[in-house]
């Protein structure tokens, strides 16, 4: 079944107004010799600008700020073995840029010169910036954390807002040492939703994902002695005839929950840590083919140990390309985001897809695609898109799934994360960079 669906410039202009993302530096120290890793003890100590507490226009009435910021810090952690002392600071600005910072680590939104220049004057798309300064090991010895003093916060979903909670945790996470993720269900990644009117079921990610956990834990390991990590993988692709550089790894545990992904370079290697013991899937998403999908095998990985995977991918390009995911007819790059015992109208887009030719699915046994719903649906600038109903069981638990295509003869496409399962969301916008959204017309 084919449906026409016609456009309306007004749609994109609206969407072009929610555009938003994150952004994060990391300044090294003076020679420098090691990536940005960790801070070299387990506590850490943090202080919030009063202009946080006193700042009445950036946020809506009745926004408690400190308790946004106590269960962002709760969320880390509970699942690292991480410890935040948390105090007030007259001061205003970040530290400016440069080898080292002035030893404070600050969160501030203060309207000051310094702050300001951190973003381009009026602009919204970018809700927070965070600094991170480190010593020539490596080692992180302050981060500030300047929200936008442009953009608008809450913690009700109030349109035309951030979600204060959601981009704390996004932006202690960097301030712990982690880099944006390329999985689209987890709270490190790099796109950030707005609050908004349109697109039912995108929401601001704050919980957790297996992934975000599995990162923040490689660097300081859980936050017991009980729980069973933290495995590591060390693994390697051999070459093939199309280059791998930029691919996607991914990690899929027996639920098919995202517990790791990254890209690698040229030569193959990955390492993924803070693993919890378990068997996981091994797929490969080829970069620049659209999302060409291999399944590699598996991989058995036990609290505290090192296990070697090594493979070949074999596969050929897809005659499709998966690229966006979406609800009510909407397209993005974020994530939607689902309730167990839901059940919802989603849509995927991309090129050269046709419901009579494919297969879609998941990476859950909890989450199911009504084959007898697909339809097809025609963007424009050759965009195709599939829509289909899409049922999550009440037993599902919260994390970030992906959407699998495949063609008669084999070809797999993944969308990584597509799906984040949460057991309670606001109903909001969505998000695209420039040149990468479609919309309904």
């Amino acid at each position: 079944m084919r449906i026409i669906v016609r456009y309306l410039a007004a749609v994109v202009l609206f969407a072009a107004a929610v555009t938003s993302s994150f952004a994060n530096e990391f300044e090294a120290g003076a020679g420098s010799r090691s990536a940005v890793n960790r801070w070299r003890s387990d506590r850490i100590n943090i202080a919030i600008s009063r202009s946080l507490l006193t700042s009445t226009s950036n946020f809506k009435a009745g926004t408690d700020v400190e308790s946004a910021l106590k269960r962002a810090i709760a969320r880390w952690e509970s699942v690292a073995n991480v410890h935040f002392s948390v105090s007030e600071s007259r001061r205003r600005n970040a530290s400016p840029a440069g080898a080292r910072g002035d030893g404070e680590s600050l969160i501030t939104i203060a309207q000051t010169s310094e702050n300001l220049a951190l973003f381009q004057p009026g602009d919204t798309s970018i809700s927070a910036k965070t600094r991170v300064f480190t010593d020539r090991n490596g080692f992180v010895t302050e981060a500030d954390i300047v929200l936008n003093p442009y953009a608008s916060f809450s913690t009700d979903g109030s349109y035309a807002t951030y979600d204060l909670e959601g981009v704390l945790t996004h932006e202690i996470g960097h301030l712990l040492g982690l880099r944006h993720s390329q999985i689209m269900g987890s709270v490190m990644h790099g796109n950030v939703d707005i609050n908004s009117t349109i697109g039912p079921g995108f929401a601001f990610r704050k919980a957790l994902s297996a992934e975000d956990i599995a990162s923040v834990r490689a660097l300081y390991g859980a936050a017991t002695e009980s729980e069973a990590c933290c495995g590591e993988v060390r693994g390697r692709l051999l070459p093939t005839e199309v280059s791998l550089a930029g691919s996607l790894i991914l990690l899929e545990d027996k639920n098919g929950e995202i517990a790791a992904g990254k890209r690698f370079e040229g030569n193959g290697e990955f390492i993924f840590g803070g693993l919890s013991a378990g068997t996981y899937a091994v797929l490969v998403a080829r970069d620049g083919v659209g999302t060409l999908a291999e399944d590699l095998g598996t991989v058995s990985v036990e609290s505290r140990s090192t296990t070697h995977f090594e493979a070949k991918p074999v596969a050929e390009l897809t005659p499709f390309e998966l690229t966006y995911v979406g609800a009510d007819g909407l397209l993005s790059t974020s994530a939607v985001k689902l309730l167990p015992g839901s059940t919802t109208l989603m849509t995927i887009g991309g090129r050269g897809l046709d419901s009579s030719q494919l297969a879609i699915f998941t990476s859950s046994p909890f989450i199911r695609i009504d084959e007898s719903s697909l339809s097809d649906l025609d963007y424009a600038e050759n965009v195709s898109a599939i829509r289909f109903q899409i049922t999550v069981d009440e037993k599902a638990a919260s994390g970030s799934y992906s959407i699998f295509v495949q063609s008669p003869s084999g070809e797999l496409a993944v969308l990584p994360g597509a799906i984040s399962v949460t057991k309670s969301v606001w109903i909001i916008g969505f998000v695209h960079h420039p040149g990468e959204h479609c919309h309904k017309k």
